[in-house]
């Protein structure tokens, strides 16, 4: 039987493989570097962002800021005026009411909603800052320390946490938070966003929650449920 130690090794050279062929695979689906974002605004484009397809959580971002072009202009609009506008994201009432809190939060700590202050702050304090924000969690606080500010981190979201679990880099019972501190571990800092963003790539057009699509994937070889499944 392995040990605790054996695992984790066999774990990390298997994390190597995986990133090194999501990136040949996928790369050039990744997102590709757009106008640089302060930090406020991209923890409100992550906040649009849960749940929902990047398509709609891009358009309820742009039609937010066509409705209210500065962010104290969101602050004091009212919750139904930002329902209104972010509506195609999908969640608009939930989304709505945490972007208000989020900012009279802020606010309330900050005396203004700048929060370039995160950048000077080490990993681990910029994360408590930011998830102790009323609708943020750990996935949201990561999307903006690695997008706004290239902190290399690997954020966690539903895709990267089913397609990790059926690979076997992390146990299939593993939850969101304990599977973001271990993928973290296996692997190095500096592939851990192309690692975030291959895996989400696979999940979305291969790895889908239903009928996954194990004949095309880059990793099938290396994927415990596929090889399971074979046996």
């Amino acid at each position: 039987m392995e040990t605790a130690k054996e695992t984790f090794e066999l774990r990390r050279k298997k994390a190597r493989e995986v990133e090194r062929r999501l990136v040949k695979a996928f790369s050039p689906a990744f997102p590709r570097p757009g106008e640089r974002r302060d930090i406020i605004h991209e923890l409100i484009h992550a906040v649009l962002s849960q749940n929902t397809s990047r398509r709609n959580y891009n358009l309820a971002y742009q039609c937010l800021m066509d409705a209210f072009p500065s962010v104290e202009e969101l602050a004091a609009a009212p919750v139904a005026a930002i329902e209104r506008a972010i509506r195609p994201g999908g969640l608009s009432r939930q989304k709505s009411g945490a972007l208000k809190a989020i900012l009279a939060q802020i606010r309330d700590d900050r005396g203004g909603y700048d929060l370039e202050f995160i950048r000077d702050m080490k990993v681990p304090a910029a994360r408590d800052y930011l998830t102790a924000l009323p609708g943020v969690g750990p996935k949201t606080a990561s999307v903006v320390l690695m997008f706004a500010d290239a902190r290399k981190v690997l954020p966690v979201d539903t895709h990267v946490l089913r397609t990790s679990r059926r690979i076997g880099l992390i146990d299939e019972g593993t939850g969101a938070a304990a599977a973001q501190g271990e993928l973290e571990r296996l692997v190095p800092p500096a592939r851990r966003p192309s690692m975030h963003l291959g895996l989400v790539q696979l999940g979305r057009e291969i790895c889908k929650a239903r009928g996954p699509a194990h004949e095309i994937c880059p990793v099938n070889m290396l994927c415990d449920h596929y090889q399971r499944g074979r046996a």
